[in-house]
């Protein structure tokens, strides 16, 4: 009896942490002494079942409990913001507690070993969801719609913000554009993908064409770089023969835009 209490107290132990880390995530704030706190309601959890309560002081036990961790492990400035952590770590706690409750109800009750290990299965997917969709939130804020204006061309793409991105040319010394081979295409459908790849066409056939060296994880590397008439960055910013980089880099996979604004464009 003793073994199973003290193991009772552990997997409810470490699954008060994963709430805490997941209010944590969902939050941008590092929860503080999140082991004290998760302690704290686990104690109060494993004294709960020993009296007979009606359910709507359980819920009030409940209630109290997350102040109380919520006070040890997140900071608010205002009644709003503290409003706003408690209903993160309730919507927390029922999401382990409704998950664990519906498999109870499909498949019986579980060994208090395999909760722990559905609760961390719970956490690693509210986790990778929370990630995909403040990356996804990220991307829009530092989104714009971009036109490039070249002689009768005209394409419209949507490009990011990049702060990595401090590329000046050594010549003009403007700031470079970075576009996928794609968006180069609309603009010279003459030069194919492995010819653009290889560097095998003749420069004078770019406005204003020439490499430019650049420093990257492998060592160094030259991209094309050429002038266009115009570059439009939103509704307001406009430049004249604006410089663009032509790029075999993955960006469009980490970021799903073809275009990368320069930091110094906005």
């Amino acid at each position: 009896m003793e073994i199973e209490v003290e193991l009772s107290l552990c997997i409810n132990l470490l699954v008060n942490s994963l709430i805490l880390k997941l209010a944590g995530l969902f939050l941008k704030q590092e929860p503080r002494l999140w082991f004290l706190s998760a302690l704290i309601g686990s104690a109060i959890a494993l004294i709960l079942p020993m009296f007979s309560l009606n359910w709507y002081f359980k819920v009030l036990i409940i209630i109290f409990v997350c102040n109380i961790m919520l006070s040890i492990s997140f900071k608010f400035k205002s009644l709003k913001n503290f409003i706003c952590i408690f209903s993160v770590i309730i919507l927390s706690t029922f999401l382990f507690g409704g998950a664990m409750q519906a498999l109870t109800n499909v498949f019986g009750q579980f060994p208090l070993f395999v909760v722990f290990v559905i609760a961390f299965i719970i956490y690693i997917i509210s986790k990778i969801i929370i990630k995909s969709k403040q990356k996804r939130d990220m991307i829009q804020k530092y989104t714009y719609n971009v036109v490039l204006k070249d002689d009768d061309k005209v394409i419209y793409e949507e490009g990011y913000l990049d702060s990595g991105n401090v590329l000046y040319d050594n010549i003009t010394k403007k700031p470079i554009i970075l576009i996928t081979f794609d968006v180069f295409n609309k603009l010279y459908s003459n030069i194919n993908y492995i010819n653009a790849y290889t560097k095998n066409f003749d420069k004078k056939e770019i406005k204003d064409g020439h490499f430019v060296k650049i420093k990257n994880v492998g060592g160094f590397s030259s991209i094309l770089v050429f002038r266009i008439d115009e570059l439009q960055v939103g509704n307001e910013k406009s430049y004249k023969d604006a410089l663009i980089g032509l790029t075999f880099s993955s960006f469009e996979k980490s970021f799903g835009k073809k275009i990368l604004l320069n930091s110094a464009v906005i």
